[in-house]
């Protein structure tokens, strides 16, 4: 029984992660129609295609969409972050049910 609980609250928290993480990725790609924020924001667009300026909007990495969110909507983020946590709680504690089951 326990292991059942362990599982429903894995699927549950990894959906939240991904709403949440679908929500801050769409959040972020505001960051497209800001060109006042490329050379701030977008750090790994820089560092994944060699330059120092961002030119036009098809150089940003789609990384560069959490940075933006996690910029401008921190509550988000961190409850997105916190998901992903949960997640890997869920699992660590899903793993260990079923090694001590042994």
């Amino acid at each position: 029984m326990k292991g059942i609980v362990l599982v429903v609250q894995l699927g549950f928290s990894f959906m939240a992660f991904l709403f949440l993480a679908a929500v801050n990725w769409y959040q972020g790609s505001e960051l497209v129609s800001d060109q006042f924020d490329w050379n701030y924001t977008a750090k790994f667009s820089k560092l994944l295609n060699g330059i120092d300026t961002i030119t036009s909007p098809k150089q940003i990495s789609q990384l560069d969409f959490f940075i933006y969110s996690a910029k401008h909507y921190p509550v988000i983020s961190i409850l997105m972050i916190c998901s992903f946590l949960y997640v890997l709680l869920s699992l660590f504690l899903l793993i260990r049910d079923c090694h001590t089951a042994r």
